[in-house]
């Protein structure tokens, strides 16, 4: 199984989440009695609410969550996989924040909490399987319903082999630490419809988990949710074909489409934007756009950028690259929603063998 986060391991977000105000003692009432007459309470609430976003406000991302998977061992075919944290890009994005106000009086925590979240981009950006933003979101509590701005990196959906029955199989050679624990038959949203036999992507039901942990009763509130799909990783598309290629299809994306327009249905609920972000080559991109746009993208924001790369990792050799990166939402849904067909690369992989490679 890949490697999750574990209830000790959360110390490194102890900084971005509030503690608990803690109860006073019993001989504390001159001391509450005299917090009730604090000069800064006693200023107007718009004032009160300035000083917060001065405070607490960054002009970057707050890096929730940042790391990469590593083989701890050589030797083994496939040794097990281990996070190594960036804890200084995590520590670093919150270092000018004044965080002790979150652990302030109750009223001065509260308040100043709301613009935290409201006012911030949380970033959860490396290697991770969702469960982090899980946790997180698990651990901020009654703050989620202020939150407006969520950024999460999005890899490939894992892959499995799927046969006539609808059973799906792990790939041969692919490591079981890749798989997760879920089911891993086709979503019950898509429509019935054949089984064909070849590879297929497997949807992380964490995903939904993240989308309906955003939809609070009573917040009334319009969030935004990123999808950062990283570089040459466009669901529906593979701008450069070559052997191992392997398509991200428009599973995942048409599954989020789904779960935002039915956990936010009521508008009690407030409102969810969906914006998956990428960026590819810029020749690729111009060349591309209309078969970007035809498998059921929506365009906009894009940005001429480059890359600086060391192709063969010579001092002195780098070389840049004219990229674009640009946004995209997911054209309203048709229904019924259909499942994707098999990858059209599928005789690249070679099927399972045996049982024992059948995914629970």
């Amino acid at each position: 199984m890949a490697e999750r986060i574990h209830e000790e391991d959360t110390d490194i977000w102890e900084y971005i989440i509030p503690r608990r105000t803690p109860t006073p003692p019993p001989n504390a009432a001159i001391k509450s009695s005299n917090l009730s007459k604090s000069k800064f309470l006693s200023l107007p609430t718009e004032i009160r609410f300035s000083i917060y976003s001065f405070c607490l406000i960054s002009s970057s991302t707050i890096v929730v969550w940042s790391a990469e998977y590593y083989r701890a061992t050589l030797g083994a075919p496939y040794p097990p996989r281990r996070l190594r944290w960036n804890r200084e890009a995590m520590v670093s994005s919150t270092r000018d924040l004044a965080l002790g106000l979150l652990r302030c009086s109750t009223t001065v925590a509260a308040e100043s909490a709301r613009v935290f979240y409201e006012g911030n981009v949380f970033r959860f950006c490396g290697d991770h399987e969702y469960y982090p933003v899980i946790t997180w979101l698990d651990k901020i509590a009654q703050n989620r319903k202020f939150l407006e701005r969520l950024e999460i990196s999005v890899r490939r959906p894992n892959k499995a082999w799927q046969m006539p029955d609808g059973t799906r199989h792990r790939e041969l050679g692919e490591p079981s630490d890749y798989t997760f624990i879920g089911s891993v038959l086709r979503h019950p949203h898509f429509a019935p419809q054949p089984y064909l036999e070849g590879q297929v992507d497997v949807i992380d039901p964490a995903v939904e988990t993240i989308i309906s942990s955003l939809a609070k009763p009573g917040s009334g509130r319009k969030m935004t949710l990123y999808m950062d799909t990283g570089y040459y990783n466009i669901p529906g598309i593979e701008l450069i074909v070559q052997e191992g290629t392997s398509l991200f299809s428009m599973d995942l994306p048409n599954l989020v489409e789904t779960w935002r327009t039915s956990y936010f249905s009521d508008a009690s609920f407030g409102s969810l934007d969906i914006v998956w972000k990428a960026e590819v080559g810029r020749d690729d991109f111009h060349n591309k756009r209309t078969l970007i746009e035809q498998v059921g993208w929506k365009i906009f924001n894009e940005q001429e950028a480059q890359r600086i790369y060391n192709p063969f990792s010579r001092p002195g050799d780098d070389r840049v690259s004219p990229t674009m990166r640009f946004s995209m939402r997911r054209n309203q849904l048709t229904s019924p929603l259909m499942a994707a067909d098999i990858d059209p690369y599928t005789d690249w992989y070679r099927k399972p063998l045996d049982e024992d490679r059948i995914m629970e």
